[in-house]
């Protein structure tokens, strides 16, 4: 019913590693469909269990990830970057309770990192809603979405890029929203209360990870111990 959709870049290996080690251990593959892989063409080994879709690295990440999220089957997805690097169990009796949700609702997507730049309004207990009119109407952190929802966005979306190439052609996540907001595009924000991480986002009870464990090149250890503490199990310098 879900899958798990995972993008990254060749050069973020060493991240991705760890990434599938430790949501195997706090998730498990099999809670998903299928595990995609979004990657430029190498030579990496995803593990047996993943379909790897290969982009044109000299398109725009716009196109990049339309061309990938077109070939998932699955109706619904759990959006992650290969640095969301999950540290304790998920709550997937909650993930499912969301699941439906979502499934038998108008939204399009519901996120698990909460901000407080802006009020939101109640959905329901623990879920905040995100309209067309938010700030935060579209973003890149993790989320179940509706596939054919983000897939229609990014169509959508001109030329852009992320990173420092986004610097030079424009942000994906700020031309997104404008899109959002002509599409009417809505979703939910599940948060119960989490601690504050850093200055503009909170930790998520339902899948516990590092948002995000790279930033500029380096590993985000300021930010999440957690993060610290995986890199010297695995022997990996910080």
């Amino acid at each position: 019913m879900v899958a798990l959709t995972v993008n990254t870049h060749s050069s973020n290996i060493r991240c991705l590693n760890i990434f599938f080690k430790y949501m195997e251990k706090y998730i498990g593959h099999s809670y998903f469909e299928n595990v995609y892989l979004f990657i430029d063409p190498c030579d990496y080994v995803a593990p047996e269990y993943v379909t790897t879709i290969e982009y044109n690295p000299n398109d725009c990440f716009t196109y990049q990830m339309g061309s990938c999220l077109s070939q998932v089957k699955e109706d619904i997805l759990l959006y992650c970057n290969e640095d969301y690097i999950f540290y304790e169990q998920a709550r997937l009796d909650v993930a499912n309770e969301l699941l439906e949700k979502l499934i038998n609702s108008n939204f399009s997507f519901i996120k698990f990192v909460h901000t407080d730049i802006e009020p939101y309004k109640m959905y329901a207990p623990n879920l905040l809603v995100i309209d067309k009119t938010s700030v935060n109407n579209f973003s890149q952190t993790l989320s179940f979405w509706k596939t054919q929802d983000i897939l229609n966005i990014h169509r959508h979306s001109p030329p852009a890029g992320i990173g420092l190439k986004g610097n030079l052609i424009g942000h994906l996540e700020d031309a997104a929203k404008d899109v959002c907001r002509h599409l009417n595009t809505a979703g939910l924000c599940y948060y119960n209360g989490e601690p504050k991480r850093g200055g503009a986002h909170f930790d998520t009870e339902v899948f516990p990870h590092v948002a995000s464990a790279l930033v500029k090149g380096s590993w985000n250890i300021h930010e999440y111990p957690e993060l610290k503490q995986i890199l010297e199990k695995e022997n990996i310098e910080c």
